[in-house]
């Protein structure tokens, strides 16, 4: 009960820091995360679940945006058309972890935690949980992959 209390309150305020708040205090790694996760779109391109089969996409997919401000936004959209952005949900994020290996998402139909395992200016690869992958490291998880695009909106 006591670390399910403390688990609560570490992501209470967490949420309430964003990372252009505490930008003053970033080091040069946490910037250049930041800069990486938020300088584009990112477009899935493929899921595996813990249990089910892998999925690529090629043609349709969903578009995640985050904002240096905390917020984000989640579209369905296209690899090949960059205007094509619908059913847009928004949420807020935030890092858990000092060197900003975990996100943590909540909002509309995103709330769960992403384990970063690789982020480049064109790929990002994360482990997606429903609860921190920190604390709870044997959990039902999903692995995504995702591709950069240049922001258009």
């Amino acid at each position: 009960m006591k670390s399910a209390i403390t688990s609560l309150l570490v992501i209470a305020i967490t949420l309430l820091a964003s990372c252009e708040n505490r930008s003053g205090y970033l080091d040069d790694d946490q910037q250049s995360t930041v800069s990486m996760l938020t300088d584009v779109e990112w477009l899935l391109s493929y899921s595996r679940p813990s249990i089910g089969d892998e999925q690529s996409y090629d043609n349709e997919t969903q578009i995640y945006k985050f904002d240096r401000t905390g917020k984000g936004w989640v579209a369905n959209g296209s690899f090949t058309d960059a205007s094509i952005k619908e059913n847009t949900r928004y949420y807020q994020w935030t890092f858990t972890t000092g060197n900003f290996t975990v996100i943590y998402m909540t909002g509309n139909t995103v709330d769960g935690y992403w384990l970063i395992e690789k982020l480049t200016a064109n790929e990002l690869w994360v482990e997606w949980a429903q609860q921190d992958p920190v604390i709870y490291p044997d959990q039902y998880n999903t692995h995504y992959k995702f591709k950069a695009r240049k922001s258009t909106k």
